[in-house]
C-alpha cells in the first residue's frame, strides 16, 4: 500500500499537538517514580539526608551521566527537594513512600501498577461482559487487603473516625462489628479513641491471616476478634453498640433492605450504624474519567446510586439519620451515613425504596 505523495512543509499541526508529548511524559514520569522506588532511594534519603548527586550515584550503582537529570525529574515531581546540591525526600515521600512510615502506599502503589493491576491490562478488562464475580473462597487476596489499609489511611479514614467521635454516645460505646472489614482499620482506630471498646471484624475466612496481622500489628489482638464468615449466609451476632460497613454494599445493591435489615438486628437499640460508600454524580455523570473508571473496578462496576434517596431507605429499613457527610479520601468524595436504630420495625422486608440504589 502507497503512501500519498504529500507536501511535507505544508502539513499542519493539529491544535494542542503537545498534548500527545503530555501523554507521554505522564509514563517517563511514571517510569522514573517507580525506578525511584526499585533503587530504594527514597529509603536512603530518609536515612541519610542531605546527600550529593555523586554519592546518590554510587550508592545506586547508577551511571552518572544520567544521575542529574534524573534527580531533576523527582524534584520536578515534588518527591524530593534540594538545597545547596543536597537532596531530601519531600514531605510527600517521607509519609508515603518509606517503608516505616505509618502512611506508607507500597502495597497500593504496587496493586495499582504492578501485575495484578486492572491498568496493566485496560483492553481486557474493558472487554469485559460485565464486573468479576469472585467465588466465596477465591477474593479479595490477603495483599489486595494490606493494600486497601494503605488505601484507607491517606484521609478518608481519619475522616470516618472523626465523625464517629463526634456522636455523643461513643465514649459509651462498648462493642464495634466492623463488617467486611479486612484490614480492621477502623474498627482499630475506634478502639484506639475508646479504652473501653472492643468487638468483631469480619471478612472472608482466607483473609483473616491479614486480619490478624493487622491487629497484632496494632496491639489490638486482645480486644478485636477476626471473625471469618459469609456475610450474606452466616450469622453475624447481635447487641453491637455500632456497627461499620465501608465500601462494602456495592456487592449487595440488588438486595440493600435484607442487608439493612440484617445490620439492625446485630445492633443494640440505639446502636450507631456507619455506612461509608461511594456514590456516582448526579445522572451518572463521571466528573473525572480515570478516577471514575478506577472507582469502577473496586466497586463491582458502579458506585451506588441516587443518594438522594438512600437516606430515605436507610429510615424505612428501621434507622434515624444522624448525620450526613462527604469524607475526602484518594478517589475523591465518600458519602458517610450515620444513623441509629430506631425502635419502630422497618417498613417492610423490602423497604418501599428498595431500588433506590442501583444503577441508572
Amino acid at each position: 500500500m502507497s503512501i500519498p505523495t504529500r507536501n511535507l512543509s505544508g502539513l499542519g499541526m493539529p491544535e494542542n499537538a503537545a498534548g500527545l508529548e503530555s501523554i507521554l511524559n505522564g509514563y517517563r514520569a511514571y517510569q522514573v517514580f517507580n525506578t525511584a522506588l526499585e533503587l530504594g532511594l527514597f529509603e536512603l534519603l530518609h536515612d541519610e539526608p542531605g546527600l550529593d548527586r555523586e554519592v546518590i550515584a554510587k550508592r545506586l550503582k547508577v551511571n552518572g551521566m544520567f544521575i542529574r537529570s534524573f534527580l531533576l525529574s523527582l524534584r520536578e515531581l515534588g518527591l524530593i527537594t534540594e538545597d545547596t546540591e543536597k537532596f531530601a525526600n519531600s514531605p510527600m515521600a517521607d509519609a508515603f513512600l518509606v517503608r516505616e512510615s505509618p502512611l506508607f502506599q507500597g502495597g497500593w502503589i504496587n496493586e495499582d501498577t504492578g501485575a495484578n493491576s486492572r491498568w496493566s491490562n485496560l483492553t481486557a478488562q474493558l472487554q469485559k461482559d460485565k464486573p468479576e464475580a469472585y467465588a466465596f473462597d477465591q477474593a479479595p487476596r490477603t495483599d489486595f487487603i494490606r493494600a486497601l489499609g494503605q488505601r484507607s489511611l491517606r484521609g478518608e479514614l481519619q475522616g470516618v473516625v472523626r465523625e464517629i467521635l463526634a456522636w455523643d454516645q461513643f465514649p459509651r460505646a462498648r462493642t464495634v462489628l466492623d463488617l467486611g472489614g479486612g484490614h480492621g482499620l477502623y474498627a482499630i482506630a475506634l478502639c484506639q479513641a475508646n479504652g473501653g471498646l472492643g468487638g468483631v471484624v469480619f471478612d472472608k475466612p482466607h483473609v483473616m491471616s491479614e486480619t490478624r496481622a493487622f491487629l497484632r500489628e496494632y496491639g489490638m489482638a486482645e480486644r478485636l476478634t477476626a471473625q471469618g464468615g459469609d456475610i450474606d449466609t452466616d450469622d453475624i451476632g447481635e447487641g453491637f453498640d455500632i456497627v461499620l460497613i465501608s465500601h462494602v454494599l456495592y456487592k449487595f445493591r440488588k438486595n440493600m433492605p435484607e442487608f439493612f435489615n440484617k445490620i439492625r438486628n446485630a445492633l443494640r437499640p440505639g446502636g450507631l450504624l456507619v455506612s461509608n460508600h461511594w456514590f456516582c454524580a448526579p445522572g451518572c455523570v463521571p466528573q473525572n474519567g480515570l478516577l471514575e473508571m478506577d472507582k469502577s473496578f473496586l466497586s463491582f462496576g458502579h458506585p451506588l446510586c441516587r443518594i438522594e434517596q438512600f437516606t430515605g431507605l436507610i429510615e424505612e429499613c428501621g434507622f434515624s439519620i444522624v448525620a450526613a457527610r462527604e469524607i475526602p479520601g484518594p478517589f475523591g468524595a465518600a458519602n458517610l451515613h450515620l444513623a441509629v436504630k430506631t425502635a419502630a420495625e422497618s417498613v417492610a422486608p423490602e423497604c418501599e425504596t428498595a431500588a433506590c440504589c442501583s444503577c441508572c
